[in-house]
């Protein structure tokens, strides 16, 4: 056959292969930045990982509490405290809201002194016993229990806001001599809150330390009480705690 005749019998099917081979390649050119531009993308443009966040935490430590004198009406006396801090035992669960916040619970008791002083015009003593008719020295167990939020937190030092609001209980308030119990009531229930600033240091993602000052107050029970004395009382509260992340 004639070289002519060849070349018009082939030629379609060169110019088929070559447009196919040009379709190819310029795909694998096309696909071959996209895959560089996914593998290669910033940390900052993609979204970040969660699967190893923290979703609770769990704090444990010590507090002392400066409280205020309260009125109680249940033992017609007025309870002194002192101005010394009263030691605590305090611990708290919290779930992670978004970023460094939190909302939980706490919870604290410490067993206490108190000295008693009656009224002076004590309508009917509730002091168990002939000494303690013109006051006596006592104990009472503080507990308290509330919920709270939290803001702050990360490496490092690191600033920290609570807030706080429940009950403070006091239980089997007794003498300290000989643990004879005072008044008719076994536990005075007060609700009470608190705002708290302080600081704290990230050792690492899951654990830190944190130094807490809380500034408070509380509403005694009125029951019996005189008109002419208050049923409020003032707290500050300095706290120290460790706070794991699980």
């Amino acid at each position: 056959m004639p070289q002519r005749s060849l070349l018009r019998v082939f030629r379609p099917f060169g110019l088929a292969a070559l447009l196919s081979g040009g379709l190819a390649l310029a795909s694998s050119l096309t696909a071959a930045p996209a895959l560089a531009q996914i593998r290669g993308r910033s940390p900052t443009s993609m979204p970040p990982r969660q699967s190893g966040a923290p979703g609770w935490w769990f704090s444990g430590g010590a507090s002392g509490v400066v409280l205020g004198n309260i009125n109680d009406g249940a033992t017609q006396s007025t309870w002194s405290f002192g101005n010394d801090p009263l030691w605590q035992v305090r611990a708290s669960l919290e779930k992670v809201l978004e970023g460094r916040s939190t909302l939980g619970v706490t919870a604290g008791y410490g067993l206490v002194d108190v000295a008693l002083t009656p009224f002076a015009d004590a309508a009917v003593p509730e002091l168990p016993d002939a000494p303690c008719l013109n006051g006596c020295e006592a104990q009472v167990e503080l507990w308290t229990a509330m919920g709270q939020f939290r803001s702050g937190g990360g490496p490092g030092f690191h600033s920290v806001f609570e807030a706080q609001g429940g009950v403070t209980v006091f239980r089997n308030l007794r003498t300290r001599s000989d643990a004879l119990p005072i008044g008719n009531k076994t536990q005075q229930i007060d609700l009470s809150g608190a705002l708290g600033f302080g600081v704290g240091y990230g050792l690492s993602n899951g654990f830190d330390v944190a130094i807490v000052q809380d500034f408070g107050m509380g509403w005694h029970s009125k029951t019996d009480l005189p008109s002419s004395l208050e049923r409020t009382w003032r707290m500050r509260n300095t706290r120290a705690s460790l706070r794991f992340a699980f």
